[in-house]
């Protein structure tokens, strides 16, 4: 077995969840007890703090080393991969009716900052994307490539149709999806759940989608850094306690 470390965001209810339940300690620069790293939503600044802080890590694997794109980047390189996305730019010209678009920012957690496009042009530090303002229910695909994907986790969220976005702050609540192998929509999000992973040469995340009312499949967003609810607690736990049990040999064909 590997001896695994966590880093993740100060303050991070998640990490200190999965610390807690797995005994996965963090990472203090000690790499002769540590075999992998796994990065739990650290990126950017923080990430290069981190390794400024301890640059014996940078010898050790790391899985989900390369985290931290905009949202815009990845929904860019989704579309280039020929993943259904909203359509989503920086900018909204004369042609464009804002009624048809949202505003969301660039990075953000928990749905923050997303409203009805205000105004034309660009907006900082945010982007606009098309509204399917006829969405049926939300997806989240919780993706570990340690696990097969006929046993990855999908939960729908729900919410209220008036509310532009179905964050738990606007009443957004989640359900989990029983059999998931039993609906070609929910297989579609499972699938390309796996190519989002691939693309981003990330182990690991959680991914969003939306569904409009003739079941067609709009990836959105990856998270790295989920937070917990009592439905998604468990799956987390139980992904990194399976994690805990892999050889070394397999952490390192994760770690890329």
């Amino acid at each position: 077995m590997a001896t695994l470390k966590l880093i993740s965001k100060k303050g991070s209810k998640a990490g200190k969840e999965i610390r807690t339940s797995t005994g996965i300690r963090t990472y203090l620069g000690d790499p002769a007890k540590t075999d992998a790293i796994i990065n739990y939503g650290l990126a950017g600044d923080r990430l290069v703090e981190f390794f400024k802080r301890f640059p014996s890590a940078r010898s050790i694997p790391m899985l989900n080393h390369t985290i931290g794109y905009s949202k815009l980047t990845v929904c860019r390189r989704a579309t280039n991969e020929k993943i259904p996305v909203p359509d989503s730019k920086l900018t909204l010209g004369k042609g464009d009716d804002k009624s048809n678009w949202i505003e969301k920012r660039t990075n953000s957690i928990g749905g923050l900052g997303i409203c009805l496009a205000r105004g034309k042009g660009s907006v900082a530090g945010k982007y606009y994307q098309q509204f399917i303002n006829n969405r049926r229910y939300e997806l989240r695909v919780h993706a570990f490539n340690w696990i097969p994907k006929e046993h990855w986790r999908v939960q729908k969220r729900l919410g209220d149709a008036k509310e532009i976005a179905w964050n738990y702050k606007n009443g957004g609540h989640f359900v989990t999806v029983h059999n998931p192998q039993s609906s070609k929509t929910f297989v579609q999000a499972v699938d390309i759940s796996s190519k989002v992973l691939e693309m981003l040469n990330m182990s690991f995340g959680a991914v969003d989608f939306l569904v409009d009312s003739t079941y067609n499949v709009y990836f959105i967003e990856i998270n790295s850094a989920p937070g917990f609810s009592e439905l998604s607690k468990p799956i987390y736990i139980d992904a990194f306690e399976k994690l805990k049990g892999l050889s070394k040999k397999d952490i390192f064909k994760l770690a890329r």
